[in-house]
C-alpha cells in the first residue's frame, strides 16, 4: 500500500478545470471527445458548491463545456455565479443556441468581467465546415452578431484533412471584429480514430503552422494566436520575442501532463485527467466527495503515474492502439 504522503498531488490544485456541464448536444461532430453523450446535465446545487471548492483551492481558471453548455437549463445562473467569483471564466460553445435573446442575456451578465466565449468553427466556407461539424451558416451568422457585443470572443478551429488548406482564412473574414483564434490539430479521440479520413500527417500539420505563422504577419500585433505561439516553440521555429514569449520561456516539450494541470469533470461528476482518453483517465467522482479528496487520492496518483499516456489505449477503426506497439 502506498503511503498517503507519496500519492498526494504535487501541486495544490490544477491550473484549469473544465466542467462538462451538459451532456446534451445539437451537433454530432466527427471528432467529438465527449461522445457518446449520456443526455445528462450537471446537478445545479452540487455544481455551485464545486465552483466554490475550486476557487478556495486556487484554481486559476474555469471553463464550461459539454456537449453544448447552453443546453444546460441553468446556464445563465451558472455563468453569473462563476464570473462573480472573479477568476477567468470561459464557455466553449458550438454557437447554435446563441440567438439574439441568448446573446443579449450573456452580454448583460459578463460585460466588464473576466469572461471569454469560444465558438467552434472549422471553416468560413460552410460546405467545408459542415463535413465535420454542421450548421455552419447559422453559426457564422451568430458569430457576426456576437462580435458586435461587449463579449470577448475566441474562435476555435479543429484542423483536419478537409480544412487544412484554408482554415487560416477564418482570420481574414472575422478580424478585427474578433482578434483571438485558437487552432488545434484533430486529436486521437475514440471518434476521430473511427474516421481516419480526418487525421493529419505530421508534414501536413507542420506545413499549416508555418503557413499560419507567415499569414499572421499580415495583421496588426493585436491578433492573438495562442496555439501558434506554443506550436512554434514546440517546433523550435521563430523567436520568443517575435511571438511575445519571455526569452526564458520553456514551452518546448510535448510531454503528457495527464491528471495534473488541466482537469475535466463530466456531467456525472467524474474527474478526468484527460479529455482525449476519458475512458482511461478517471481519477474519482465528486458527486459526494470533495474535489480536494479526489485530487489527493490514490486513484488520482495512479492516473498521474501511468507508464504511458492514456490515449495510447484508444483503438482505431482496425482495432489497433499505440499501446500495441510499445
Amino acid at each position: 500500500m502506498v503511503n498517503v504522503d507519496e500519492y498526494k498531488a504535487p501541486i495544490k490544485s490544477p491550473f484549469n478545470v473544465c466542467l462538462w456541464i451538459s451532456d446534451l448536444c445539437n451537433l454530432s461532430c466527427k471528432y467529438c471527445y465527449a461522445a457518446p453523450l449520456s443526455g445528462k446535465v450537471m446537478e445545479y446545487d452540487r455544481l455551485c458548491k464545486l465552483l466554490d471548492e475550486l476557487n478556495d483551492l486556487g484554481v486559476f481558471s474555469i471553463v464550461f463545456a459539454g456537449g453544448e453548455p447552453f443546453m444546460h437549463p441553468n446556464i445563465f445562473d451558472v455563468i453569473q455565479r462563476a464570473v462573480d467569483i472573479d477568476i477567468p471564466v470561459a464557455v466553449l460553445s458550438n454557437g447554435i443556441c446563441l440567438n439574439e435573446k441568448t446573446r443579449n442575456k450573456v452580454e448583460k451578465l459578463v460585460s466588464g468581467k473576466k469572461f471569454t466565449l469560444q465558438i467552434s468553427l472549422d471553416s468560413i466556407d460552410s460546405t467545408i465546415n459542415d463535413i465535420t461539424r454542421g450548421k455552419g451558416n447559422l453559426v457564422i451568422e451568430n458569430i457576426r452578431a456576437l462580435s458586435k457585443l461587449d463579449i470577448t470572443l475566441q474562435i476555435a478551429c479543429v484542423l483536419t484533412k478537409y480544412n487544412i488548406d484554408n482554415a487560416h482564412l477564418i482570420i481574414k473574414e472575422l478580424y478585427p471584429a474578433i482578434k483571438r483564434f485558437h487552432f488545434m490539430e484533430v486529436q486521437r479521440t475514440k471518434n476521430s480514430l473511427q474516421n481516419p479520413d480526418l487525421l493529419l500527417t505530421r508534414s501536413q500539420a507542420y506545413e499549416f503552422w508555418m503557413r499560419l505563422n507567415e499569414y499572421s504577419k499580415k495583421f496588426p500585433s493585436d491578433l492573438c494566436l495562442p496555439s501558434l505561439r506554443t506550436t512554434l516553440r514546440a517546433c523550435n521555429e521563430g523567436s520568443p520575442e517575435e511571438n511575445h514569449f519571455h526569452q526564458q520561456a520553456t514551452f518546448t516539450s510535448n510531454s503528457c501532463s495527464v491528471g495534473l494541470t488541466n482537469i475535466q469533470i463530466d456531467a456525472n461528476f467524474n474527474v478526468l485527467g484527460c479529455d482525449i482518453a476519458k475512458d482511461f483517465a478517471n481519477m474519482g467522482n465528486v458527486q459526494y466527495n470533495s474535489f480536494n479528496d479526489i485530487w489527493n487520492s490514490y486513484q488520482a496518483y495512479q492516473i498521474r503515474n501511468l507508464p504511458f499516456p492514456p490515449c495510447y489505449k484508444i483503438k482505431n477503426a482496425a482495432g489497433e492502439s499505440l499501446e500495441d506497439y510499445l
